[in-house]
């Protein structure tokens, strides 16, 4: 795995260049994880101080009618990609701290968030601030994309505009996928983070073979059915990777394709691993993954 540039996918989305925003209300759901990046942490300040200002930065910015959404933070026993992850953040970790308002800040914020118990505290002060500020505020089971998508959805009949703020492209792409023709859900163009992707394919290199491939995009429609089992999700996520590395999902899956590959390399002069498709275990867990960003849970054939 590397890390790829996520927002190079934004290209492929036509953006709105004229004024969306009508005279009327609006609302505005706000990913928590984007929302800890935008305040500085001053040295010797204390934490009190710190939540005020992300509270007054919410009021100014977008007025009252907000909604933040945190991820979870799932029992360590759960493994997931998203735990590894963060166990890869935390390499630059500070001490384990009790958190409260009186308490100083004697690290820079980048490595408090590093360490996943501070964070995971410091969320649950916020928590407090923003609901003291009668700003409303959720945190998911795990990964919150599309509990904002849901929550924009759940809100825009009562609003004029309604607005999804957040660095994460998953939004928008959940977005895209999920509303309506006519929905007057947006999204400025915010993102700036990071994500592992596989080596050398890009999220628009997958959207160049789909277009190419209608069986692939039909089998893609699985991630979709809310009925589908963990073995149809898991077949669909491996033809699609076979595909994008060069096979025929017909004949061949992943671990065939991964030692014909690496055979074929070992006979260059230079060759680099990464390179090679993952194994099929890996590729499941990412077709699970990505069915759980959609809320379903799979279920597998009796």
């Amino acid at each position: 795995m590397s890390k790829g540039t996520k927002s190079s996918l934004y290209t492929s989305f036509s953006p709105i260049t004229e004024d969306v925003k009508p005279e009327g209300s609006q609302y505005v759901v706000v990913d928590g994880g984007h929302l800890l990046h935008k305040i500085l942490w001053r040295q010797q300040a204390t934490f009190g101080v710190i939540s005020e200002r992300y509270v007054q930065y919410l009021n100014n910015k977008y007025g009252q009618d907000i909604a933040v959404i945190f991820d979870g933070f799932p029992d360590d026993d759960k493994k997931s990609t998203k735990n590894y992850e963060r166990l890869r953040r935390a390499a630059h970790f500070s001490p384990d701290v009790m958190l409260h308002e009186e308490t100083v800040l004697q690290y820079t914020k980048e490595k408090r968030l590093a360490n996943e118990c501070n964070k995971k505290r410091f969320i649950e002060l916020l928590k407090k601030a923003l609901q003291k500020a009668n700003i409303c505020v959720q945190q998911a089971v795990e990964d919150a994309d599309l509990t904002i998508v849901n929550t924009a959805f759940s809100v825009a009949p009562q609003y004029d505009y309604v607005r999804v703020v957040g660095e994460d492209i998953d939004l928008l792409v959940l977005l895209t996928a999920l509303a309506s023709t006519h929905s007057n859900v947006f999204s400025p163009k915010v993102w700036k983070r990071e994500n592992a992707t596989l080596f050398g394919h890009g999220k628009n290199k997958f959207i160049s073979l789909f277009l190419k491939h209608e069986e692939l995009l039909n089998r893609a429609a699985t991630f979709l059915n809310p009925q589908a089992t963990t073995e149809q999700v898991t077949k669909a996520g491996e033809n699609a990777l076979v595909a994008l590395y060069g096979g025929d999902p017909a004949t061949q899956n992943l671990d065939e394709l991964r030692y014909h590959s690496f055979v074929k390399a070992a006979a260059k002069t230079k060759f680099n691993l990464v390179r090679l498709p993952p194994t099929t275990d890996a590729s499941q867990l990412h077709a699970l993954r990505s069915r759980c960003k959609h809320g379903w849970e799979t279920k597998k054939i009796p």
